[in-house]
C-alpha cells in the first residue's frame, strides 16, 4: 500500500510539473521584417514589420508599392498602400518538450486592421458598336476596416511563415466593387471587404 501511495504521488507531481508553462523568452528575437510573398502577382509589392509589445500582443504595419508587380490587364497601376493594426495572440504555441512555448511571436492570432490604398490606373472603356477601346487615367482611394485571423510559425528564431484571411467593411472613391490592392471590396450597396495573404519574414533583435 505504501509503495502504491508513493507511486501515485510521484505520478501526480510529474503530471503537474509537465503542465507548467515556461515563460522565460528574454533571449528570443522580438521583431520581424516581412514580405507578402504573393503580392507581386497581384500588382504590388508589400513589406511589413512586426514588433512584440507585451504578453499576447504585438504590433504590425505594412507598406506596399502599387505597380511594382505583374500587370496582366495592362492598366499600368501606380500608387501606395498601408495596413496597420495590433495582433492579439489567441493561445500559446507549444512544443512537446516540457510544454515550453515555442516562440513569443508564434501561434494563432486575431488582428484588427485599417487598410488604405491610393493609386492611379487606366480605366478601359469599350465601345459596343465600333468594338474599339479607350483609356482614361483615373485616381482612386480606398479604405477598409478588417478583422484578420491567421497563424504564424517561427522557425529556429530565424524566419517566420504567416498566413491570414480578413473580413470587414470597405469603401472606395469610385463607389463600385473593386480590387484596391490593400483589399477587395463591394460597392456602396454591399460594402463588404476581404483580404488574404502569406508572408515570409526574417527575425531581428
Amino acid at each position: 500500500m505504501k509503495n502504491f501511495l508513493i507511486s501515485a504521488f510521484l505520478l501526480i507531481s510529474g503530471a503537474a510539473s509537465a503542465q507548467q508553462i515556461v515563460t522565460d523568452f528574454e533571449s528570443q528575437k522580438k521583431s520581424i521584417v516581412k514580405m507578402e510573398f504573393f503580392s507581386p502577382l497581384t500588382g504590388n509589392t508589400t513589406f511589413g514589420y512586426e514588433r512584440y509589445i507585451k504578453d499576447w500582443v504585438s504590433w504590425e504595419a505594412k507598406v506596399g508599392i502599387i505597380g511594382l508587380g505583374l500587370d496582366p490587364d495592362e492598366i499600368d497601376p501606380s500608387g501606395v498602400l498601408f495596413r496597420v493594426g495590433p495582433k492579439f495572440k489567441l493561445n500559446p504555441d507549444f512544443v512537446a518538450d516540457g510544454m515550453k512555448g515555442s516562440h513569443l511571436l508564434s501561434g494563432k492570432y486575431i488582428r484588427p486592421e485599417i487598410a488604405m490604398s491610393f493609386f492611379t490606373q487606366d480605366n478601359i472603356v469599350y465601345d459596343e458598336f465600333s468594338g474599339n477601346e479607350s483609356r482614361n487615367r483615373e485616381d482612386y482611394s480606398a479604405v477598409a476596416i478588417l478583422l484578420n485571423y491567421g497563424r504564424q510559425y517561427v522557425l529556429a528564431d530565424i524566419m517566420s511563415l504567416d498566413y491570414h484571411v480578413g473580413l470587414g467593411y470597405g469603401f472606395n472613391s469610385g463607389g463600385e466593387g473593386r480590387y484596391s490592392y490593400s483589399h477587395a471590396a463591394g460597392g456602396r450597396d454591399f460594402p463588404v471587404a476581404v483580404s488574404a495573404g502569406f508572408t515570409i519574414g526574417v527575425l531581428l533583435k
